[in-house]
């Protein structure tokens, strides 16, 4: 049974205090912080680099932080992450500033062209090496989870030198140890003793790499605290370079061990006020940062709900992680009640979190019902006048969430009569939205004008919208099994996008609707009817979660999404697949 506490939470507590804004508050590094990443000997400008190299023999390490006309949102926070991570690592600095030529700038029309790194080619941040001919000898790019060990192996063997960082620690010394203290005391939930190390450290050693890294991490631009960055244990077969940057390369671990790892990635990215805190995500504004938390917040519980199912005996710490979650994004005390960006997306992944969680602990029901109860008329009320939801404006796709959400509560007997107009009126917004080759347009489309949209585009849209028409109106559904069969015939146009942190021209895709469209798709896979379909859709859709993962074992979906946001979805995921079996 849950903890009484969770009943003494006030289901109108008082909310955070803000306006509803849309500005985006990022503020910029103190001094030293700014320091970070600045013990590498950086030359400003290739030509001359590669001249230097010619000379000396060194090979060039250029890191390209972006490249023109990139589709990044977030240019200058990844490059904080690499600054900060990365190249702040003592022995990163030692290795690069011994053996390299390194020189970090951002790739004129010319280089672009004759290395290729453009917009999809090359994902930044990424780094290449060069000989002082200009000729490649190596590259990465796609970076998104930073550890020692795994950023050094491609470079040390480009220089052919062992790999310094095996043991996954930054460096030697007191003021490493500081660090290092920090990480544990983060990860075990202590974060005032974490800060109060780091903060000694960037006092105390205030002329060590690490200091300026501390200072990052400390005012929220470092890739710790946002969990990109990771000292795992990994085996040698995680070091070997991807093509697709820090994804795993294929069967280094068995899915038993992804799941595992993922589990313990989020038990320790979860924060002390028990929620996944670590995103940035602030397309509604900065405002809308604490509903953000709240629904990922939600989706790491149903990751995490959906692992203990499967066990044949409750994990103490994951039971336990379940419990704070519970507490933390049932408390109104957690959301800005002021914000109307992200408020649906808060409503709507906690309503799906109550309805598993009674699915798979009945026992529970009579607890959580109030708080389910309560989602389904939050999220009754946040319909606008035109039939349709909104997070950050209108759509037939989160109309399609808010249907979902709200069919399956009706499943558990959380419904009431007289709401059948807010639902027909959200159906007419769907059907209006479509194509009749069953694809869903990305904004909402006025009544009487023809839909437009590419079928290319609408891998998670399309799966969503006809599983909300299935629920509520199954006579104007084309069918979960040709939406399933569209959603995985034109992946290949969402799966470049995935770390992208805005939209790109394939389709106004972006890294931010990459495991939201599988989850779609999971989900209209989970209602089809038994049969040869189904079998085969669970089994693909399994084998490509299982080919996803970072070299750690974690999954990650954007940069200001993150690691929590893509490892809850996956698990989640992966959960919803194996009851098929």
């Amino acid at each position: 049974m849950l903890s009484r506490t969770l009943l003494l939470t006030a289901l109108s507590a008082a909310p955070v205090l803000a306006q509803n804004s849309s500005k985006k508050i990022r503020p910029e590094p103190s001094e030293v912080a700014a320091r970070a990443g600045q013990s590498i000997e950086w030359r400003a400008d290739l030509e001359a680099a590669l001249a230097e190299a010619a000379d000396s023999g060194k090979p060039v390490l250029w890191y390209v932080p972006t490249i023109p006309g990139s589709f990044m949102d977030r240019t200058r926070e990844i490059d904080r992450y690499l600054l900060a991570g990365p190249f702040s690592w003592p022995r990163t600095i030692e290795l690069v500033n011994e053996h390299f030529v390194a020189v970090r700038a951002v790739p004129n029309k010319d280089q672009v062209k004759a290395h290729g790194l453009q917009p999809m080619a090359f994902i930044e941040p990424g780094w290449l090496v060069l000989d002082g001919a200009g000729e490649e000898l190596a590259r990465e790019h796609q970076i998104s989870t930073f550890h020692p060990a795994r950023f050094l192996a491609p470079l040390a063997a480009a220089v052919e030198v062992e790999n310094p960082a095996l043991d996954g620690q930054p460096g030697d010394g007191p003021a490493s140890k500081l660090w290092m203290q920090g990480a544990r005391q983060w990860h075990a939930g202590e974060e005032d003793a974490a800060r109060a190390s780091w903060g000694a450290l960037r006092d105390e050693h205030a002329a060590h790499p690490l200091a300026a890294k501390a200072a990052m991490e400390l005012e929220g631009h470092g890739p710790f605290v946002h969990a990109f960055e990771t000292y795992a244990a990994l085996p040698e077969a995680a070091l070997a370079p991807n093509p697709d940057g820090t994804q795993v390369p294929a069967g280094v671990y068995t899915p038993a061990e992804i799941r595992s790892r993922s589990v313990e990635f989020l038990l320790q990215a979860q924060r002390t006020s028990g929620g996944w805190e670590d995103s940035t995500y602030d397309f509604g504004g900065t405002d809308a940062l604490p509903n953000v938390y709240v629904a990922i917040s939600a989706v790491c519980g149903l990751g995490l709900l959906e692992h203990a199912a499967q066990l044949e005996e409750p994990d103490a710490r994951v039971e336990q992680a379940l419990e704070r979650a519970l507490q933390y994004v049932s408390d109104d005390a957690s959301l800005n009640l002021d914000d109307t960006d992200e408020i649906f997306w808060a409503h709507m992944y906690r309503a799906r979190l109550y309805v598993r969680w009674i699915e798979l602990r009945p026992g529970d029901k009579d607890e959580l019902g109030p708080h389910l109860a309560k989602m389904v008329q939050e999220l009754l009320a946040v319909q606008q006048g035109s039939g349709a939801w909104a997070h950050e404006y209108p759509s037939a796709f989160v109309t399609g969430d808010a249907l979902v959400a709200l069919a399956e509560a009706r499943a558990l007997g959380f419904w009431s009569a007289g709401h059948e107009q807010q639902v027909g009126a959200g159906v007419q917004q769907i059907l209006n939205c479509r194509t009749a080759d069953g694809a869903i347009t990305y904004y909402l489309v006025r009544r009487g004008r023809e839909a437009r949209a590419q079928v290319q585009g609408s891998v998670g849209r399309t799966p969503r919208c006809e599983l909300a028409l299935h629920h509520w109106s199954p006579d104007d559904t084309i069918g979960l099994e040709k939406a399933v069969a569209l959603s995985f015939e034109h992946e290949d146009e969402l799966i470049p996008t995935r770390k992208y942190d805005n939209h790109t021209r394939n389709y106004a895709y972006g890294g931010f609707f990459f495991f939201w469209d599988l989850q779609a798709r999971v989900d209209a896979i989970a209602a089809l009817p038994e049969g040869e379909q189904r079998s085969e859709a669970v089994t693909r859709q399994r084998a490509q979660l299982f080919s996803l993962p970072e070299f750690d074992g974690v999954f990650v979906d954007s940069h200001e999404i993150g690691r929590s946001y893509g490892t809850g979805m996956a698990l989640w995921c992966l959960g919803l697949l194996d009851e098929l079996d």
